[in-house]
C-alpha cells in the first residue's frame, strides 16, 4: 500500500498527503520527542484519517481493489502491513483506516487484533 515500486497502489495514501504529512512531521520534529506521539500530532495535524478516507472513497479503483482485498478475506488469510511504527499510537495509519474501510463493507469479516511484535 504505497506508491514506490511495491505495494497496491490503489490503496497508498495520495501523494499531496503524504508530502504534507512529511512536512508537518518534520516541522515537529525536535531532539527528545517521543516519535510515535510525533507521528499521531503530525497525523492529527494534517487532517490525514479525513484526507485519506475521502481520497478511497471517491475513488472507483481505491475501492475496487479493496473489495477484491475483503473477497479474498473471505476464505482466507490476509495480511495489511505498513512501514510506520508498530501498533502506532492512536491508530495513526493508513492500514486502520483501510481495515475501518473493509468492516464497513463486510460488517461480519473477522479481522483479528494485532499480534504481539516477535524478539529479534
Amino acid at each position: 500500500m504505497r506508491a514506490g515500486r511495491a505495494g497496491l497502489k490503489e490503496l497508498a495514501p495520495p501523494s499531496d498527503l503524504f508530502e504534507d504529512f512529511q512536512r508537518e512531521k518534520a516541522a515537529l520534529t525536535r531532539p527528545g520527542r517521543d516519535a510515535a506521539q510525533l507521528h499521531l500530532e503530525t497525523f492529527q495535524r494534517v487532517g490525514y484519517r479525513e484526507r485519506y478516507l475521502r481520497s478511497i472513497r471517491t475513488s472507483a479503483p481505491s475501492m475496487a481493489t479493496l473489495r477484491r482485498i475483503v473477497l479474498e478475506a473471505a476464505s482466507g488469510d490476509v495480511y495489511l502491513m505498513c512501514m510506520c511504527p508498530y501498533q502506532t499510537a492512536g491508530e495513526a495509519c493508513h492500514t486502520y483506516l483501510l481495515l475501518e474501510l473493509a468492516r464497513e463493507l463486510a460488517p461480519t469479516l473477522d479481522i483479528l487484533p494485532e499480534p504481539p511484535p516477535r524478539g529479534r
